[in-house]
């Protein structure tokens, strides 16, 4: 069936190589100009620049503000002395630049299992609107999630080395990456692993797959070494950064899931209902739903209704001062994940993701969009094709909301 859909998508209107260059250029420069007349520091970017200024500086002192490795304001400050160009602008430029990475990456992972739909789905993800305001933003995120994109796509070609590199690059842009270098190493590990005979034979299959993903092990072994030294995850604001676990946030997670995959959920409804048929299906969603409600928390200091600027906040104001509108959104809650049970994913190892996608965003006290960026990201480049005019009418929705979002960003009105 995905053979089929993703042939007839190819044939209606397959994106090339020209194309999707051609158009991913025209919003990267249509962007940019927007943001460009902008000279404040939006929000984080206050933080992020002025700690690339103090590098730019030869003053390597890290700001208190700041909570991961200073890796992603050392390469700005680097560009920025060989430049020469101080101003916001500039950083803004130099990460747009990185972050081009980005479509690279998902286009590379799509053609691995969906080669007709690498253009379409590339240009969706350029223009999904969380991720785009971010190429424009001195923000960590587009490099990070370049960096964890690689390392994906460089475990599954059997590049182990590359891997290890490219998720020790992942890990010190911003050590919340770890998780998807954890990812990586358990997709190389049971790679040659067949369930049905490991039992009888597990050293012969589950020693060469252990010693493959050795870099990616290492990697993680630095970072156990680096929390245990640093008494922490964040080097800096920890107290609004403290590790923990948020149920919460995994459940708004999939609230915005349902919305930026709503084509993918359609399409699943013919086997989501022939699930609901089952006793045991009931009892999960309805023990879902009095742990969703019971669970419920918004007391993060950024997430109050003080800074609705942010529209994740408008959303969680509602949620929070209306009990009805939060049972309510447990029904898009649950169907994006019954979706998630019901679909077919590129191999089924990739289901590893549904594992650690819930550490990625739990972990995290704080409630935030930008958070969830890996795990919508490899879903979408692993996801079945659901029909060229779907997947045609996402893109253009995607375009003019993104253009929307970065326009009120640009303009001071909102953010994400």
């Amino acid at each position: 069936m995905r053979v089929t859909d993703e042939t007839s998508a190819g044939r209606a209107g397959r994106f090339g190589v020209f194309t999707t260059v051609l158009l991913i250029a025209a919003g990267a420069v249509a962007g940019y100009a927007m943001i460009k007349g902008q000279t404040r520091l939006l929000t984080d970017e206050g933080a992020h620049a002025s700690q690339v200024w103090l590098f730019a500086g030869d003053k390597p002192e890290i700001l208190a503000a700041i909570t991961m490795i200073p890796t992603y304001h050392a390469i700005q400050a680097l560009i920025q002395r060989m430049t020469g160009l101080p101003d916001v602008a500039s950083l803004r430029l130099m990460n747009l630049i990185g972050g081009l990475l980005v479509p690279l990456f998902v286009w590379r992972l799509v053609a691995m299992h969906s080669p007709l739909e690498s253009g379409r789905r590339t240009l969706q993800w350029f223009y999904m609107p969380l991720l785009f305001p971010l190429f424009f933003l001195v923000y960590t995120d587009v490099w990070a999630l370049a960096a964890v994109l690689a390392t994906l796509l460089c475990a599954l070609r059997g590049r182990y080395v590359l891997a290890g590199c490219s998720g020790l690059i992942a890990t010190l842009l911003r050590q919340d990456m770890i998780v998807w270098v954890g990812l990586a190493w358990l997709l190389v590990v049971v790679a040659d692993v067949d369930l049905r005979t490991v039992w009888r034979d597990w050293r012969g299959q589950l020693l060469p797959s252990f010693l493959r993903g050795l870099p990616l092990l290492l990697v993680m072994l630095a970072f156990l070494s680096f929390y245990l030294w640093n008494h922490g995850i964040a080097l800096g604001d920890r107290s609004q950064h403290e590790l923990g676990f948020n149920p919460t946030s995994i459940a708004y997670a999939l609230l915005y899931a349902w919305l930026i995959f709503l084509p993918q959920n359609v399409r699943a409804i013919p086997r989501i209902r022939q699930l609901l048929r089952r006793p045991a299906c009931i009892a999960l969603l309805a023990a879902g739903f009095a742990l969703y409600m019971g669970t419920y928390a918004n007391a993060h200091e950024y997430n109050s209704e003080q800074l609705r600027f942010y529209l994740h906040n408008e959303g969680l104001y509602w949620l929070t001062h209306y009990t009805w509108i939060r049972a309510v959104a447990f029904l898009p809650i649950a169907w994006m994940a019954l979706t998630l049970w019901v679909v077919d994913l590129a191999e089924p190892r990739l289901r590893l993701m549904y594992l650690v996608a819930p550490l990625s965003i739990g972990l995290h006290p704080l409630i935030e969009q930008r958070y969830y960026l890996p795990a919508f990201t490899l879903f979408h480049v692993w996801r079945p094709a659901t029909g060229a005019r779907s997947e045609n009418a996402l893109l253009v929705i995607y375009m003019v909301l993104a253009v929307a979002i970065l326009w009120g960003t640009a303009t001071q009105r909102v953010f994400l």
